[in-house]
């Protein structure tokens, strides 16, 4: 580059007012004074360029967009507000619903227990009957009683292992 050579300028003192008009949409039949100066001026010709293009794409783009109406916005903020108010309402009813499902599992482990000691009550009647072999009217009733108190523990233990199961999926299943 030769010294006599000038660089183009890369700025210009009008490019804010420019600017304006074409965002605004002033330009060009508002200012008529800022139209001449763009003619002569590299800087501000370009700015009207890339500005203008940048406006028609952004009105554009408004036109195409399609908001909802604000009445669906409204209907939709509503079902929203209703759907979270009742999750919260149910929060206190699913812990009471674990609690409860805690207390199944205890009440069946309580049951399994009982039946335990009555598996082993069996095994003292079992001895029993063996003292007694030569009675058999003893053994007759032994068994009698053990079928008698035998049979509902074990329909207890069994409803206990069935309802367990069933609270504690109703507990942790979410709606």
């Amino acid at each position: 580059m030769s010294l006599g050579a000038r660089r183009p300028a890369s700025e210009c003192s009008r490019e804010a007012d420019v600017l304006e008009a074409v965002t605004f949409g002033r330009w060009p039949e508002q200012c008529a004074e800022l139209v001449t100066h763009a003619a002569s001026c590299a800087v501000c010709a370009d700015l009207v360029e890339v500005a203008r293009a940048l406006r028609d794409d952004r009105e554009w783009l408004c036109r195409a967009a399609q908001p909802p109406a604000a009445g669906m916005v409204w209907w939709r903020a509503t079902i929203r507000a209703r759907a979270d108010a009742a999750r919260t309402a149910t929060q206190p009813i699913s812990v009471l619903q674990g609690v409860a499902g805690a207390c199944i599992v205890g009440a069946a482990a309580g049951l399994a227990t009982v039946a335990w000691r009555s598996i082993q009550w069996f095994d003292r009647i079992g001895e029993l009957a063996m003292q007694f072999e030569s009675h058999r009217d003893g053994l007759a009733s032994a068994s009698a009683i053990a079928a008698h108190h035998g049979l509902p523990i074990l329909i207890a233990v069994a409803a206990g292992l069935v309802l367990a199961p069933l609270a504690i999926y109703f507990t942790l299943a979410d709606d």
